[in-house]
């Protein structure tokens, strides 16, 4: 990637100031600054730290922005080149953007949002190796309260998942604050602990003025805050999908969970949907609706669709893979049994490929228990 380049003219500032400035500074050092404003002549005017300097740049920087800069050169001009984090869009594109400190990426992705996130947090990652000390005990909080996949597949594990999953998050804080003083405080779920790191790594990357910091470690601090930004996305668009309708009978809910498989970080999509009555149905009859999204390597994407309706359990399992759909089929048996034991009947099994130019997404194992 060519630099960005920002060209500091002593003779714009005050020469006093600057010139003591120029001494702390030092070639490496990644310093925080503001585009307070631009000159009629098209000159940006920054203020780091204490210092206000005008500067040149070879692209479009909006004012109000806040940019992380690395000291290029200092003699005989100063040189900062904007930083961007890895992996990010190329900052010498034709459109002249480049990536904000405070502002998130055109497009943010959230598919496998959680997932990445999470696998981003390890302790032997350059951003987190970044973060003061105080913040690695929240990180590791939030590592240990990711789910292994066997823990997902027992009834009590799924729903303490779902439950810290972030889309109750306000209604839990909401439940809590009715509470009398002195009684336990709300269970901490993903998306308030998501939110907690990200303002560890905001207050990291404010002070990069006061703490040396190489351009390595900002800029992936830049991408990881740009990861927990996608991550409370995703989160917030299942809790939008998860509001009630127009309807009060006919209800859906939307989780996605990470877990850890095979030390590898995965997420799935869960959808649980309490179904409108139908005409003749009796009063006290309820159907609902669980689909489940998930990829595994060596299983590919599977989609599971499961309908209950008075005790009758009907499952369907999509995938493009013959194996995998013969594997369904010829656990017909212990699904069956399994039921039974809570109670349930399996009504009927089908494991068929996706449909031409099917949109739905995969889905996860029938073997998780529908009334956790």
């Amino acid at each position: 990637m060519e630099d960005i380049q920002l060209a500091l003219t002593a003779a714009r500032t005050d020469q006093k100031n600057f010139g003591l400035w120029l001494k702390n500074w030092q070639v490496g050092q990644t310093l925080s600054a503001l585009v307070s404003g631009q000159r009629p002549s098209g000159e940006l005017v920054l203020r780091v730290g204490g210092l206000q300097i005008t500067a040149t740049a070879d692209i479009p920087v909006q004012q109000g922005a806040r940019l992380l800069l690395e000291v290029r050169q200092l003699q005989p001009q100063a040189v900062l080149r904007i930083i961007a984090p890895p992996g990010g869009a190329a900052a010498s594109e034709q459109s002249g953007n480049v990536r904000l400190l405070g502002a998130a990426a055109p497009g943010l992705e959230t598919v496998n949002a959680l997932a990445r996130v999470v696998g981003q947090l390890q302790p032997a990652d350059g951003a987190v190796r970044a973060l003061p000390t105080e913040s690695l005990a929240l990180v590791r909080q939030l590592l240990r309260a990711v789910p292994r996949a066997a823990q997902l597949l027992q009834p009590s594990g799924l729903r303490a998942a779902v439950a810290a999953s972030g889309t109750f998050s306000e209604a839990q804080l909401l439940h809590s604050a009715g509470k009398p003083p002195g009684t336990a405080p709300p269970p901490v779920d993903l998306k308030s602990s998501l939110a907690r790191v990200l303002a560890h790594v905001d207050a990291r990357l404010e002070g990069v003025n006061a703490i040396p910091t190489r351009a390595a470690d900002a800029a992936a601090l830049l991408a990881l805050r740009q990861e927990l930004e996608s991550a409370l996305t995703a989160i917030t668009t299942n809790q939008l999908a998860s509001l009630p309708g127009d309807t009060a009978t006919a209800r859906s809910w939307l989780f996605t969970l990470p877990f850890l498989w095979q030390e590898e970080y995965r997420q799935l999509q869960l959808q649980l949907e309490r179904e409108a009555p139908q005409p003749g149905d009796p009063d006290e009859q309820e159907r609902w609706r669980l689909q489940l999204n998930l990829e595994l390597p060596r299983l590919g994407q599977i989609a599971v669709e499961a309908r209950l309706t008075q005790g009758q359990l009907a499952v369907e399992v999509i995938s493009d893979r013959p194996a995998v759909r013969r594997l369904v089929q010829a656990s017909s048996g212990l699904l069956e049994s399994a039921l039974e034991n809570r109670g349930l009947s399996l009504a009927g099994l089908i494991s068929r490929p996706p449909t031409a130019g099917s949109t739905a997404p995969p889905v996860t194992p029938s073997s998780l228990d529908l009334r956790a």
